[in-house]
């Protein structure tokens, strides 16, 4: 947790509008239940402690399903460590409204094909490309055991028994477009 110093800070705003996901945080803060947990105290004080530093702090409840942002930034928060002297700049998050895979699809390929075609190849024809070497078709052949082909569909077996399923961009597109 990052420790603000003590007294009123000029933060550029007055107001401060709070949006949690628990009711219970929400009335422990406006004083209408008390903190029973004693390794929550500390953070009740401190949050209190920050709200001094505000002219009006509100609070509005907001159900966690309705704010995904807020776990991300929490779990990120978790993950970092700062004293109290330590400057924190603001992230700057863009709100996109096209869908943000159409953007990061990429494939892999080697020589215009995709890059478990050598996989594909072997389990159903137990075909080596051309240019493989015999350590590469011994590595191949050792790798393959990892996958299933079941029909055009390449799987591969997981540790806790779910198949993964490998896709080439063709179908990849198909399946973010049914997804979404």
């Amino acid at each position: 947790m990052c420790d603000w110093p003590q007294g009123r800070h000029d933060i550029g705003n007055q107001e401060v509008e709070s949006l949690p996901h628990s009711s219970i945080i929400i009335c422990q803060t406006q004083g209408k239940w008390k903190m029973k947990d004693e390794k929550l105290k500390p953070y009740q004080e401190h949050l209190e402690g920050m709200i001094k530093n505000f002219e009006e702090a509100t609070f509005e409840y907001l159900p966690k399903v309705n704010n995904r942002f807020v776990g991300a930034l929490a779990t990120f928060a978790s993950m970092v460590e700062c004293s109290s002297d330590t400057q924190i700049r603001p992230i700057l998050v863009d709100r996109r409204c096209e869908l943000a895979y159409e953007e990061s699809v990429n494939v892999l390929t080697v020589d215009g094909k995709i890059w478990f075609t050598p996989i594909v190849d072997f389990i159903r024809e137990r075909r080596y490309p051309e240019h493989f070497t015999m350590g590469e078709k011994k590595q191949l052949q050792k790798y393959a055991t990892q996958f299933m082909l079941q029909g055009d569909l390449l799987y591969k077996r997981s540790y806790d028994g779910i198949q993964l399923l490998y896709v080439d961009e063709d179908q990849d597109q198909t399946i973010m477009k049914e997804i979404h």
